[in-house]
């Protein structure tokens, strides 16, 4: 839930919707760092921060993905949405390949970390098997962010993740989804909690 828009803020309001270590001080929410998202844009990401700059601030990031569509052709298995370079994640070999890149996102960051794919993959073992990806640059912990709400689908917490990886300088999340509205065309969404 967001910040209010007007009236008196608080500390404890802004540790209350972004979380953090005490004790507290202003200058752990500069925008883009460890808890004050991207889309929070009236947040400085450096210099003079007041509260007042947390009206209307949310600790939900909308990502905005353009689509494309990738098919690695040694297993038959498609994504679609955006992949980076290299970042096209086979959830049956369970690794990266390097096939190309597909679609774009914005923003490209996630609390700091560079978005590398955020898609939905059709991967064929006997049949087609529908799941939903995120990765991130780094290493990050299983709950660098709690869930995300693709477009079209279900909240997906990172605690019931499927696949939880650390893998080549990235940080992998796979989880079971049953939708097709992410089919590599047109604009789609993913909302960050």
């Amino acid at each position: 839930m967001a910040l209010q828009s007007s009236g008196t803020i608080t500390i404890q309001d802004i540790v209350d919707e972004f979380g953090g270590t005490a004790p507290h001080s202003l200058s752990e929410y500069y925008r883009n760092g460890t808890y004050v998202g991207s889309n929070n844009t009236g947040v400085p990401t450096s210099g003079t921060i007041a509260l007042s700059d947390f009206y209307g601030a949310s600790a939900a990031t909308v990502v905005t993905v353009t689509e494309g569509t990738l098919q690695s052709t040694s297993t038959g298995s498609y994504n679609y949405g955006y992949i980076a370079s290299g970042k096209y994640w086979d959830d049956i070999q369970n690794r990266f390949y390097s096939i190309g890149t597909a679609g774009s996102r914005t923003p490209t960051t996630l609390n700091g970390a560079t978005i590398e794919n955020i898609s939905r993959g059709d991967f064929k073992n006997t049949s087609y098997v529908e799941k939903f990806i995120v990765v991130l640059s780094g290493t990050r912990s299983q709950s660098f962010f709690t869930s995300v709400t693709p477009q079209g689908g279900t909240t997906l917490n990172t605690a019931s993740t499927s696949r939880f990886r650390q893998v080549s300088g990235s940080t992998v999340w796979v989880w079971d989804a049953d939708f097709t509205t992410w089919d590599g065309t047109g604009t789609r969404t993913a909302t960050f909690v």
